[in-house]
This record gives structure tokens, sequence and C-alpha cells, in this order.
């Protein structure tokens, strides 16, 4: 009797030691998302362009969304024109987001973020990072963003 509550007091100890470990990725991923969002709202960039590729990461039949290369200008987005078909796209119905609104999108919904997003050493804007939102399939998204002018 004694061997069998002993197992369960170590099962129980290793799963709150997990959860431990997952609670301090959640705390250093956010500490991470915040520093980077500091350094760029720190440059005070307004006005720049880059490309932005998007894929679901869990999705194997599902074709990638063509890039986008997106202009802000004042901190709005001015246009996006996709490079695939050399056209542009209604700003006003569109689902991408200028840097400072992918930081808020980030810190949102650091809980799907997984893995450690990667930030540009000189401005701190996000330069890729995946998210997930269960196990279930084609409900992850892995973002890139590029050419940054």
């Amino acid at each position: 009797m004694n061997s069998k509550f002993l197992i369960f007091l170590c099962l129980f100890m290793i799963q709150g030691c997990d959860d431990d470990s997952s609670e301090k990725e959640l705390q250093t991923t956010i500490n991470l998302i915040k520093k980077n969002r500091s350094i760029w709202l720190a440059s005070g960039i307004e006005s720049y362009t880059f490309t932005y590729f998007s894929s679901m990461n869990d999705c194997p039949s599902a074709n990638p969304f063509p890039p986008v290369e997106i202009t802000v200008v004042n901190g709005s987005i001015l246009s996006i024109y996709v490079l695939e078909f050399d056209q542009f796209q209604d700003v006003e119905n569109t689902h991408y987001s200028t840097i400072r609104q992918m930081f808020e999108n980030m810190l949102e919904n650091v809980g799907d973020i997984k893995g450690t997003p990667s930030f540009d050493g000189s401005f701190g804007y996000p330069k890729s990072y995946n998210t997930d939102l269960s196990d279930a399939e084609c409900d992850g998204n892995s973002v890139v963003v590029s050419s940054f002018i």
C-alpha cells in the first residue's frame, strides 16, 4: 500500500515540475517579446516596408499564402502588394498588421507561440515565430518577416 502511495506522490511531483517549467518558458517568451518591443518602439520607426510570409505549419495539405509586401506610413498600413500575383490587396479588409500590431498580437496570444521567436538584432522587429492553437491539424501558423526597409 505504501509503495503505491509513493509512486503516486512521485508522479504528482514530476507533473508539478512540468507546470513550473512551462510557466518559466512562457515568462521567458513574454520577456523576450517585451524586450524587443521596447527596442522597436525606441527606434521611433513609423514608416517602413517589409515582406510578410505566413504558412500553416501543421497542415501538410494546405498551400502557403503568397508573400506580401506591406508598406506602413506613419504607423498605418498604406499598401499590401501580393508579389506572386503582381497586384495590390484592399487595405481596409485585411488581416495583416504593422510591426507594432504584431507585437500586440504576440503578447495577447503568447500561450499559442511554439518555440522561441526570433527578432532583428538592430531594430527588434519579429523576424519569425510559430503558433499552434492545439494538437489538432491546420491551426498552426509560421510567420516570417524579411526584406525590412
